[in-house]
C-alpha cells in the first residue's frame, strides 16, 4: 500500500513538473514579444546610462629594467622585486610624492600610481591612471626619473632603463566598458523577462490533457474531443462544427460517440442534462449541440435548449435563418412551447432532434431562468423527450447556470484544452457541487490547432460578450453531408 502511494505521488510530481514546463513554454510563446522588448529596452537603457555618465580613464604604463650599480643579474632581480614591494610605502611616505607634486605644480598627485615586479626578472612595470591624459604621462615620467633616487636609501643605488613606454595614453577602456554595459543590460533584461514569463505560467496554468484534468478535479473524464480546423466565416455559410451535416471527420464523430456512451451510463434513468464550462470560449455550445445530435442519431428523442441568454448560439450551429420564437418567449407566455420547438431535419428527413432556441440578441432577462415558469417548462420538456440537454452560460463567472441547478438531473462540464486557468475550472466545478449539482463528468475539448491559411476555428477576433477573453467556439469541420455509412456505425 505504501509503495503504491509513493509511486502515485512520484507520478503526480512528474506530471506537475511536465505540466509546469509546458505552461512555461506556452507562456513564452505568448509573451515572446515582451521578452524581446524587455531585453532590448534594458540593453538600450544600460548603454545610454553608461555612455552619458562614463568618465574616461587614461592609463600610462612603462616597463623598465632595474640595474644595481656593480650588481650581478641575481642582484638586479632581487632589487627589482624589492622595489616593487616597497613602492607603496615609498609613495605614501611622502618622499616620492613631494618630488612629483613639486614637478607638476599640484598639491597632490592627480592620479593613481602602481608598481609591480615581473616575477623572476629584473623588470618593473609602473602604471599611472588619471582622468587627464597629460597628467597621466607627466606623472609616469616623474616617477621614472625620481623613484631610483628616492629608493636608494632603502635598496641602494639603482638605475632604470626603459624597455617599453606607452607614450601619451588614450582612453582604451571605453570600448570594453560600453561592451560590458550592453552585455549586462541584455542579461538583466532577459533574466527579468524570464521571471515575468514564469510568473505568468504560474498564474495562468491551464489543463492540457486528461491526466491533468483528473489531477485537478475529482470528477470522471468522459473523453477528449480532438481539435479541428475551419475556415473563417463567410456570409450565408454554416461555420460551426455539426456532425449532422458533416461526418467527414471520423475522429471527432467517434470521440463524440464514446462520450455519449459513457454519459448514458452515468445518467441511466436521468433525463435533463446541463452542459456548461468555466469561461466563455471553451466550445460548450458546440459540444452540447453535437452531443444532442449523437443521441438523436441513436434513436432517442432529444430536445436541445439554448439557455445562454447572454450569447445564444445554438441557432447558429444549426444554421437557422430569420427570426424565431425562443425560450424567453415561452417563459413570458408569448408563444406555446410546441410552437417554439424547431424540428431539426437532414435533407428534409426527421432526425429526432428538436431545438428550443435562446432569446434574441436584445434579451438579457437572465433572472427568468430561476423562475417557476422555467421549472414548468422543463417539466413539460421531460414529457416530450427522452433526453433534454440545456446549453447554459459559463458557471465559474456567471450565476446563470446556478439558477438551473435544481432543475437538472446531471451536469457535463466542458474544459477547453490549454484555455481556462486551472483555478477557474476548479472553482466552477466546486461551485456546482456545492450547489448540489450532480456533476457526472468532464469533457476535454481539443482546443486550438496549429495555424493554417484560414486561421483557428472559432477565433474571430471579437471581444467576448461576457467581458473576458475572445470569442472562441472550440472545434469545427468542413461543411458536408452525413453519409449512410455513419448511421450504420452508430452504437
Amino acid at each position: 500500500m505504501n509503495e503504491t502511494t509513493t509511486t502515485n505521488q512520484k507520478e503526480l510530481q512528474k506530471l506537475d513538473v511536465t505540466s509546469l514546463l509546458r505552461d512555461f513554454l506556452h507562456s513564452l510563446r505568448r509573451l515572446w514579444i515582451l521578452v524581446l522588448l524587455l531585453t532590448l529596452g534594458l540593453t538600450a537603457l544600460s548603454y545610454y546610462r553608461t555612455t552619458t555618465s562614463y568618465t574616461p580613464t587614461y592609463v600610462a604604463e612603462a616597463t623598465v629594467s632595474v640595474e644595481a650599480v656593480n650588481g650581478s643579474a641575481s642582484t638586479n632581480r632581487k632589487m627589482a622585486e624589492q622595489m616593487g614591494k616597497i613602492f607603496p610605502y615609498v609613495l605614501s611616505s611622502g618622499a616620492l610624492s613631494e618630488v612629483i607634486t613639486a614637478e607638476l605644480g599640484t598639491k597632490s598627485i592627480p592620479g593613481t600610481v602602481k608598481a609591480a615586479n615581473i616575477s623572476g626578472t629584473n623588470l618593473l612595470t609602473i602604471t599611472v591612471s588619471s582622468k587627464d591624459a597629460g597628467n597621466s604621462y607627466r606623472i609616469l615620467q616623474s616617477v621614472l626619473k625620481n623613484y631610483p633616487d628616492t629608493a636608494q636609501y632603502v635598496v641602494g643605488q639603482t638605475r632604470f632603463s626603459i624597455v617599453d613606454d606607452s607614450g601619451v595614453p588614450g582612453d582604451t577602456g571605453r570600448t570594453s566598458v560600453v561592451r560590458g554595459s550592453i552585455k549586462k543590460g541584455a542579461l538583466v533584461g532577459f533574466v527579468l523577462s524570464m521571471i515575468v514569463v514564469l510568473l505568468h505560467a504560474l498564474s495562468f496554468r491551464t489543463i492540457h490533457n486528461e491526466d491533468e484534468l483528473r489531477a485537478t478535479l475529482n470528477v470522471a473524464c468522459l473523453g477528449t474531443l480532438p481539435a479541428c480546423r475551419k475556415r473563417l466565416r463567410r456570409e450565408g455559410d454554416q461555420n460551426e462544427i455539426n456532425i449532422l451535416y458533416d461526418a467527414n471527420r471520423k475522429d471527432y464523430v467517434e470521440a463524440m460517440r464514446l462520450i455519449r456512451t459513457r454519459l448514458e451510463r452515468q445518467m441511466k434513468d436521468k433525463k435533463v442534462l446541463m452542459v456548461t464550462s468555466s469561461v466563455a470560449g471553451e466550445g460548450k455550445s458546440t459540444v452540447a449541440a453535437n452531443l444532442a445530435i449523437s443521441m438523436a442519431l441513436k434513436g432517442k428523442k432529444v430536445i436541445l435548449v439554448d439557455c445562454d441568454l447572454r450569447n445564444p448560439s445554438a441557432g447558429r450551429i444549426f444554421n437557422l435563418k430569420g427570426g424565431y420564437p425562443g425560450l424567453v418567449a415561452v417563459l413570458k407566455h408569448e408563444v406555446e412551447l410546441d410552437d417554439a420547438l424547431c424540428e431539426i431535419k437532414n435533407n428534409d428527413m426527421p432526425t429526432g432532434l428538436w431545438l428550443l432556441p435562446g432569446a434574441d440578441k436584445e434579451s438579457r432577462l437572465v433572472e427568468i431562468l430561476g423562475s417557476d415558469d422555467m421549472r414548468e417548462t422543463l417539466r413539460a420538456l421531460r414529457e416530450r423527450a427522452d433526453v433534454v440537454i440545456l446549453d447554459t452560460p459559463p458557471s465559474a463567472v456567471l450565476v446563470d447556470a446556478m439558477m438551473l441547478v435544481r432543475h437538472v438531473d446531471a451536469v457535463a462540464y466542458v474544459v477547453m484544452s490549454d484555455y481556462a486557468r486551472r483555478r477557474y475550472v476548479f472553482d466552477g466545478v466546486e461551485e456546482l457541487t456545492t450547489s448540489g449539482a450532480p456533476v457526472v463528468g468532464c469533457i476535454l475539448n481539443g482546443g486550438r490547432t496549429h495555424s493554417s491559411r484560414y486561421g483557428y476555428y472559432g477565433y474571430y477576433g471579437y471581444k467576448s460578450r461576457y467581458g473576458y477573453g475572445y470569442g472562441h467556439y472550440g472545434d469545427s469541420k468542413k461543411h458536408g453531408k452525413k453519409t449512410d455509412s455513419d448511421d450504420k456505425t452508430e452504437t
